[in-house]
């Protein structure tokens, strides 16, 4: 499935970024009216991916990533910056969505201050080849009654250019929560603050 037309423009550089087409690990951008076709880890015309699916990319200029979704319009001026960034636009029901990266796999989330940890099913964890087995035992309350949950660390989660490692997390028994919850052991980690529409995580390691 390919996802159409997200606008981003930069400056001072003033570089006009649009995107024509969206897939995984892929993105089809026009760069000031120049068409190109970049896979992740690539860089086009000053542009990098650095990843990508049917709903949003992740893209570096000048320094500065910036999280795009679909059907969404951002222009800004941008400097330099001296530690790494990430805008996430306000999605649906107003919530925040990320691209992230845990252990290294690359998986959608679910902003949630309100989750003390990483939140994780455990049919997500086993996607993600997590050993949640060898966690600390304890049990959940969820919609579906008592459930097992297991405490453990992980090797690292990245948002953009934010990598952290050791973060916790908490691997729930069965189906939920259906998205990963990006929780406080996290963000807590991270300057966080809302802006126009947008959650702006700041790195500060």
């Amino acid at each position: 499935m390919i996802g159409l037309c997200v606008f981003l423009m930069f400056t001072p550089t003033q570089a006009d970024v649009l995107a024509v087409g969206l897939m995984q690990g892929m993105a089809i951008l026009e760069v000031d009216g120049k068409r190109v076709v970049i896979k992740a880890g690539q860089t086009r015309s000053g542009v990098k991916l650095i990843e990508s699916n049917s709903r949003q990319a992740t893209i570096e200029m000048n320094g500065q990533q910036e999280t795009l979704m679909l059907g969404v319009s951002l222009t800004g001026s941008y400097s330099e910056p001296t530690k790494s960034v990430v805008r996430l636009p306000r999605g649906e029901n107003g919530h925040y969505f990320a691209s992230a990266r845990i252990n290294g796999h690359s998986i959608r989330v679910l902003v949630d201050t309100g989750a003390s940890f990483i939140g994780l099913s455990s049919q997500t964890a086993k996607k993600l080849g997590i050993n949640y087995a060898s966690g600390k035992r304890g049990r959940s309350s969820t919609a579906n009654g008592i459930v097992k949950n297991y405490t453990l660390r992980l090797d690292h989660v990245q948002i953009g250019g934010i990598k952290l490692y050791g973060v916790m997390a908490s691997v729930i028994e069965g189906n939920f929560p259906d998205i990963p919850l990006l929780g406080m052991s996290f963000l807590n980690k991270v300057k966080m603050h809302e802006e126009q529409g947008m959650l702006i995580l700041t790195d500060t390691h």
